[in-house]
């Protein structure tokens, strides 16, 4: 499922205008431990014209389970909500977390969104531990487990609207503020990748990763 998702949206993004692939740097290739390792990770970064930075992590595991991580970060000014996509496969296990963060920001051009929304909300929720960034999304987030093809397709759909919405959207020059302080609250009270970044990267590593490959402003 993870490679398929990863296929679908390396192919909207190579058939978008404005849409440039960064070269790679020391982040591209990352293993954990670094001898014997267990865990590697592949970054991709990209620069898209008139909405600002997308991350794609693709993480695999010698213990059969696989994930990636796509941040769509509107450092623009983009009037559309922060993008965190979350999937992952292990044995039988599948979930996929399309993820949008207001961060404190009230109106956005969302309409497309919500009608992703209506079109998936009926798939099996996946039921998370809680977590002080979990009230923070918006209500039309998508947390779903279920069967592959529909968690693929919910992805594929996810992300087609996100960039349509973002070509011509009005920007909010107040919106950066407030995302790079939503930015230092995932970094000092948690984010999803949290433990793991840090482990592979160290307590001060981890900010440094956040601050220029996730969430870059």
């Amino acid at each position: 499922m993870i490679k398929t998702i990863k296929h679908e949206v390396e192919e909207i993004l190579s058939g978008g205008e404005g849409i440039r692939k960064l070269p790679e740097d020391r982040y591209s290739e990352m293993k954990y431990p670094k001898i014997l390792s267990v865990m590697h990770f592949h970054v991709d970064q990209y620069e898209i014209a008139g909405f600002g930075h997308l991350m794609i992590m693709h993480t695999t595991t010698k213990m059969g389970m696989e994930l990636i991580t796509m941040s769509f970060m509107p450092s623009e000014a983009v009037s559309l909500p922060y993008l965190l996509v979350d999937a992952m496969s292990m044995k039988k296990k599948r979930c996929v977390f399309v993820e949008y963060y207001g961060c404190g920001k009230a109106d956005f051009e969302d309409e497309a969104l919500k009608e992703v929304y209506k079109r998936y909300c009926k798939l099996p929720d996946y039921e998370e531990k809680e977590q002080w960034y979990i009230r923070e999304r918006q209500p039309y987030s998508l947390i779903k487990a279920g069967e592959e093809a529909e968690l693929i397709q919910m992805t594929s759909d996810s992300v087609k609207a996100y960039l349509g919405a973002a070509r011509g959207a009005r920007t909010d020059p107040e919106y950066p503020k407030l995302l790079e302080a939503f930015r230092q609250r995932m970094i000092h009270e948690g984010n999803p990748s949290d433990k793991v970044l840090k482990m592979l990267l160290k307590e001060d590593g981890a900010e440094t990763f956040m601050k220029k490959v996730i969430m870059p402003l």
